[in-house]
């Protein structure tokens, strides 16, 4: 093909969503990675639905980028593939598409398996208020289904057969994870606090004391009960040597349920009021309270706040095993070993290779950059593969070790005879 390859990325339209939804970060991410490619031309894209009740117009900027409204590639213009990204669109609209000979990939970067599992048990069970949402209670009819192939990010590897069947795909491949500063960079800008303020980690900062976990609390794949709980271990350890902890996300779990509060307030850490429950907010506020970040998560190893606080060279707790070299980390669900390593990031600024932990952080951020030639690569091979599926996909090495350990597990031996 002579003429560029045109690439649209499809997310959402508005963008004051793209700071506390990582999905719609990811699309633009996409979109970055894709103008490092030659001879393609990717367009960030989005639906013509009504954005806070007004239908958006046939183009605008997202963050100084042109983005335009999906239906103007139905007729007037051509586009050779779609990724369905943070949208998801009616099988009628895609088979629009699908008759103009475009291809189309839908990018996976929830954890299905779980959520769809949640749906069946939970989805009849009532909001807290009427004004809380009840995140089990979601179709598990997905409107793209049926795309040329899904790509599914490196943490859902172990779904990648069952997430091919139930999108009806037909072709599953793993994708590289990949993240950049910019939009990171640029609320930290904006945020007056930092004018005066260093947003990075700096020695003798009584907020190196302080805890903070943004776990979103909406369902078993990331809550903040291992946090609060090795907090108090380490807490009783060394009061001496504790801040404070702020649980962010938590405030309408406690107010809104007598038996999680009853059972939260009987720890020494809530006792003597060294714990916050509090709503949302973004970061760059966050880190006006607190510099330590604990992290924790159920099959679910790849997040966008780990990277985010490693640009910022803070000490990080966590159990991703995607970057066990990043901050202090302990293995899946190791209570003892999650509070030692808090203790010990409470004593990050007395570490005599600060240097060397910052530098190992960067290289962290280096492995998933959308600069980085293996990632740019990757997705380079999935799209040729999805406008022909001859070609062969090349992915980084670690995804390539992921797959192999997964295919090589000891297998599942029937015991039904043949």
């Amino acid at each position: 093909m002579s003429r560029d390859i045109i690439v649209g990325i499809v997310t959402s339209g508005d963008a004051r969503g793209y700071f506390n939804n990582g999905l719609h970060q990811n699309a633009y991410y996409l979109y970055k990675l894709f103008k490092e490619i030659p001879k393609v031309t990717p367009l960030l894209m989005y639906s013509s639905a009504k954005i806070n009740g007004v239908k958006p117009p046939d183009q605008m900027e997202l963050f100084g980028e042109k983005a335009f409204c999906l239906d103007l590639f139905k007729e007037t213009y051509h586009a050779d593939a779609l990724v369905f990204v943070s949208q998801v669109l009616p099988e009628s609209y895609l088979k629009v598409f699908r008759d103009r000979g475009v291809k189309l990939a839908s990018a996976i970067y929830g954890n299905r398996y779980v959520m769809d599992q949640e749906v069946m048990c939970f989805s009849d069970l009532l909001p807290p208020t009427k004004d809380h949402r009840n995140y089990a209670d979601q179709s598990l009819y997905r409107e793209d289904g049926n795309a040329d192939a899904v790509w599914i990010s490196p943490h859902f590897a172990w779904q990648k057969d069952y997430i091919k069947y139930r999108y009806g795909a037909t072709a599953a491949h793993i994708c590289p994870y990949i993240w950049d500063a910019e939009l990171l960079d640029m609320k930290y800008d904006q945020h007056p606090h930092y004018d005066t303020n260093s947003r990075f980690f700096e020695k003798g900062n009584p907020l190196n004391k302080n805890i903070f976990c943004t776990e979103p609390n909406i369902n078993v794949l990331k809550t903040s009960l291992f946090p609060f709980l090795a907090s108090d271990l380490a807490y009783r350890a060394n009061k001496e040597n504790f801040g404070k902890l702020h649980l962010y996300n938590s405030r309408q779990k406690v107010l809104h349920s007598k038996k999680l509060a009853s059972y939260l307030s009987q720890f020494e850490i809530t006792k003597e009021k060294r714990v916050q429950f509090l709503d949302r907010y973004a970061l760059p506020s966050i880190t006006t309270k607190a510099k330590v970040m604990f992290h924790h998560h159920f099959e679910n190893g790849l997040n966008y706040t780990l990277l985010e606080c490693a640009r910022l060279g803070l000490p990080v707790v966590h159990n991703s095993e995607f970057m066990p070299e990043l901050g202090y980390y302990y293995k899946r669900a190791n209570l003892t070993d999650g509070a030692k390593q808090l203790e010990a990031a409470l004593n990050h600024e007395d570490r005599t290779d600060l240097e060397e932990y910052e530098q190992s952080s960067l290289e962290v951020i280096k492995k998933f950059s959308i600069y980085n030639p293996a990632n740019i690569r990757g997705y380079q091979t999935l799209l040729a593969n999805l406008l022909d599926d001859t070609l062969e996909i090349e992915l980084p090495q670690y995804i390539v070790d992921l797959e192999n350990k997964l295919q090589n597990d000891t297998p599942y031996i029937s015991s039904m005879k043949e």
